[in-house]
C-alpha cells in the first residue's frame, strides 16, 4: 500500500525525460511504515517493483504485492492473504503523465522539485494520489526520484482500511495506524 505510493511519486518523476527509462532496481529503495501500539514504528518493502517512463511522459510503477517484506515472515503471509488479496490483487500501480520538457532542460547535478498529481490503483480502487518530490539529474541517462516529504496514504481511501483491521485483530493489537507513510529513493536508466 505505502510501496504504491512510492512508485506513484516516482514515475511521476520520471515521465520528465524525452526518452525511454527504467527503473533500475539494485540503486533504488523503496518503503512503507506501520504505526502499532500508538508508538512502535516498524519499517517495510517490496522486494520485487518496476517502473517505466515513455518518451511522450507517460510514467507507471507497478509493485508486486506478493513480495511485501516485513522482517517477519507469518506477517508477510498476513499482508499477502488478508491486506492486500493477492491471488485477487497481485499488483498496484501509480500512473501519471508529466511534461516530457520540464525534465529535458534538467542538467547533470541539478535538482527539481515536482508536485505530481497522479492515479493510484489498489484493490481494484483508483483514485490520485499527489506526491511532493524531488528530481535529480545524476547524468545525462541516469534520473534519481525522492519524496521530499513521506507521503501520508490513508487506507480508507483506498479500501484497505478492513484489511488492517483484520491483522490487528489476529495480532492481537490495540491499535494500528490507518495512515502509512512512504518514502522512496527511485533511479532511472535512460534506454
Amino acid at each position: 500500500m505505502k510501496s504504491l505510493l512510492a512508485i506513484v511519486c516516482l514515475s511521476s518523476i520520471a515521465t520528465l525525460s524525452h526518452a525511454d527509462w527504467a527503473l533500475n532496481l539494485d540503486d533504488s529503495s523503496f518503503s512503507f511504515a506501520s504505526i502499532k501500539k500508538n508508538h512502535a514504528y516498524e519499517i517495510h518493502t517490496f522486494n520485487r517493483y518496476e517502473g517505466r517512463i515513455s518518451d511522450s511522459g507517460e510514467a507507471e510503477l507497478t509493485l508486486d504485492l506478493a513480495s511485501v517484506h516485513t522482517g517477519i515472515e507469518i506477517r508477510d503471509q498476513r499482508m499477502q492473504s488478508m491486506l492486500f488479496d493477492i491471488p485477487k490483487f497481485p499488483a498496484a500501480s501509480y500512473r501519471v503523465k508529466v511534461d516530457p520538457e520540464q525534465l529535458k532542460a534538467l542538467k547533470p547535478g541539478q535538482r527539481m522539485a515536482v508536485n505530481a498529481e497522479g492515479t493510484l490503483s489498489i484493490l481494484g480502487i483508483e483514485k490520485p494520489l499527489p506526491a511532493a518530490l524531488n528530481v535529480f539529474k545524476l547524468s545525462d541517462h541516469r534520473l534519481q526520484v525522492n519524496t521530499a516529504h513521506p507521503i501520508a496514504l490513508k487506507a480508507q481511501d483506498y479500501g484497505l482500511d478492513s484489511g488492517i483491521e483484520a491483522l490487528r485483530k489476529v495480532a492481537n493489537l490495540p491499535v494500528i495506524s490507518l495512515t502509512v507513510p512512504i518514502n522512496f529513493s527511485l533511479v532511472f536508466d535512460q534506454q
